[in-house]
Formats: C-alpha cells, sequence, structure tokens
C-alpha cells in the first residue's frame, strides 16, 4: 500500500495506469479516505512538508464527519 498524501494513512492503491504501458502517469486512490490524486500532480499536493496543512486530514475520525451533499429521495 503507498501513504495517502491527505490522511497519512498506508491505505492508498494504484487505480489506473497510463494505457501505453509508459508509466507517464498513475492515479492513486485512498481506500480510508476516499482521496484520489495523480503522480504528476505539483509538489504543494504530493508533498505533505509542501502541502496546505488545511488540507490534511491526519488523526481525523472520518465516521463523524457530515455528508458534504445529502442525496434527495426518489421521486415517484
Amino acid at each position: 500500500m503507498i501513504q495517502c498524501v491527505r490522511c497519512l494513512e498506508f491505505k492508498a492503491r494504484v487505480v489506473a495506469t497510463a494505457p501505453d504501458g509508459s508509466g507517464a502517469w498513475e492515479i492513486y486512490k485512498c481506500d480510508h479516505c476516499n482521496y484520489g490524486w495523480r503522480s504528476t500532480e505539483p509538489d504543494n499536493i504530493t508533498d505533505v512538508v509542501k502541502r496546505d496543512p488545511r488540507f490534511q486530514m491526519d488523526g481525523q475520525d472520518l465516521s463523524q464527519l457530515l455528508s458534504p451533499c445529502a442525496i434527495p429521495p426518489l421521486k415517484p
């Protein structure tokens, strides 16, 4: 597993790679916080030291966070 740049858990994984097999890019997704990012992101996204601390979620109890947008009930 890969360390997530957002929650710092080692629960991220590669979910896609460049289809031509060049290794030009990969896409990662964290199974803990559901964050996704590309290997081609700038350092201020992927380097925890350079990342804006307001966007970090390390140590958060994700089950206590509110859903950002509730799904409305289906119309009959």
